[in-house]
């Protein structure tokens, strides 16, 4: 089985600086307000891609290894830096979501954006073996692979929490977002509304920015991608910041019971095939906190400062 990145576009804005410091979802979304409360310190996100470029904004990749066919960890088509970008550029013209969280970048796909299920496996493994909190995996495909699929519930079974991208066909959730393990992670424009493009089905968790999105790209550059690719790490990146506030990992099944209790609900009532439970809410997402009662994970509403 191959894996591949999802179609997408990509294009360069006229002048990589602007007056504003980060990118409209981020702006839209609040997160600037958050920062104040958490910045992702503590949480530990192994971004499994195309790898990341040694960007002056991307100080918080701490890590790069190369699990592709290609001979280097370097990244060859910009996706992987981009998809890092999000997560945590710590500069502007668009800083990133958890700036103080420690990302690795596990290189999975080579020079033309293509990976097999057992270099994902080899990476997936490796993420374990570093106590990764968060997995950010914008990359799919239409067929399963019984081999990812274990590698992915003992990635799960180990705490780790798989943000993954749903895919850009318009069609069927691809894998391994497809797996009952994974957060599956669609694409909305400015306005909330799904984009086009996005997959569909019972396996969205929720849905987060992906259209024109402004990230870090090669050469200290930067590019605007629209696809779910740039969704998954907006969670990744709110969920570090969840993680963040709470001081302590997070398990898979607290996360989708956070994210089910705090998505705000579009679309058709309830959990649809677009939005899954609806567009992350970052405030409302922060703002509860988990604990456990006998056994039982309930979310409380924090008081208001």
């Amino acid at each position: 089985m191959s894996l591949h990145l999802p179609p997408y576009t990509v294009s360069f804005p006229s002048s990589a600086m602007s007056q504003e410091e980060v990118d409209w979802g981020v702006k839209l979304y609040g997160i600037p307000d958050l920062w104040r409360k958490t910045q992702g310190e503590g949480c530990r996100v192994a971004v499994i891609d195309s790898g990341a470029a040694n960007h002056y904004a991307l100080r918080a990749v701490k890590d790069r290894r190369n699990f592709s066919a290609d001979e280097s960890a370097d990244d060859a088509i910009g996706h992987g830096t981009h998809v890092a970008g999000i997560i945590c550029a710590d500069a502007g013209p668009c800083k990133g979501i958890a700036r103080q969280a420690e990302v690795h970048s596990l290189k999975v796909l080579d020079r033309n954006g293509v990976s097999s299920a057992r270099s994902v496996c080899r990476a997936l493994a490796y993420a374990v073996a570093i106590e990764a909190d968060i997995v950010c995996m914008s990359l799919g495909s239409p067929m399963p692979s019984s081999e990812l699929h274990a590698a992915i519930q003992e990635a799960a079974k180990a705490g780790l929490i798989l943000v993954v991208a749903a895919g850009n066909d318009g069609g069927a959730v691809n894998y391994p977002a497809a797996y009952p393990e994974t957060v599956a992670v669609g694409a909305v424009d400015r306005d909330g509304e799904v984009c086009p493009f996005s997959s569909r089905g019972k396996e969205i968790i929720c849905a987060a920015p992906g259209q024109e999105i402004k990230s870090a790209w090669l050469a200290g550059g930067y590019a605007v991608v629209s696809g779910t690719s740039m969704a998954a790490p907006f969670v990744a990146g709110v969920l570090a910041l969840y993680r963040g506030t709470l001081g302590r990992r997070l398990t898979p099944d607290e996360v989708l019971k956070a994210l089910a209790e705090t998505s705000r609900d579009v679309g058709e009532e309830g959990k649809d095939d677009e939005y899954g439970y609806g567009l992350i809410d970052p405030h409302k997402l922060i703002n509860y906190r988990a604990a456990s009662v006998e056994g039982v994970t309930v979310y409380l509403p924090e008081e208001k400062e």
